[in-house]
């Protein structure tokens, strides 16, 4: 079998992918590191995993995923970082909870004004039967 085919579509899916990630740093503006960076270390990941699935036939296919995904798995984490920035973590909320209205934040203020009062199973029942 001829490595001519792996190593084309390899290349071709490394180049793709380093794209992706150039076009994504740009436009999100990393903080850390450039675009060109990111790209390389995605070329670079892709390029060592495909060298050594082609060098190396009987290398663990599990070893060789994990080359591969690497680089774009690191990127990864530094886009959600940029993406997110550095607010710190509110464990009361999901982060996609960020853009509530202003009546349920409100609401909400008014409800935990409740439970930090006491307010216990027996205040709120007086409150339904009250209503």
């Amino acid at each position: 079998m001829s490595t001519f085919p792996i190593v084309a579509g390899g290349g071709a899916v490394v180049v793709a992918a380093a794209a992706l990630v150039y076009r994504d740093a740009t436009r999100i503006d990393v903080e850390t590191g450039s675009p060109g960076l990111w790209a390389a270390l995605v070329t670079l990941t892709g390029g060592a995993g495909l060298a050594t699935a082609v060098a190396v036939p009987d290398a663990p296919v599990p070893g060789v995923l994990v080359l591969v995904a690497l680089g774009p798995l690191v990127y990864a984490l530094e886009r959600e970082d940029s993406v997110h920035g550095d607010d710190p973590a509110d464990p009361t909320r999901l982060p996609s909870d960020r853009d509530r209205s202003d009546d349920s934040a409100t609401r909400d203020a008014s409800r935990d004004a409740g439970a930090s009062n006491g307010g216990g199973t027996a205040e709120r029942r007086d409150q339904i039967r009250d209503s």
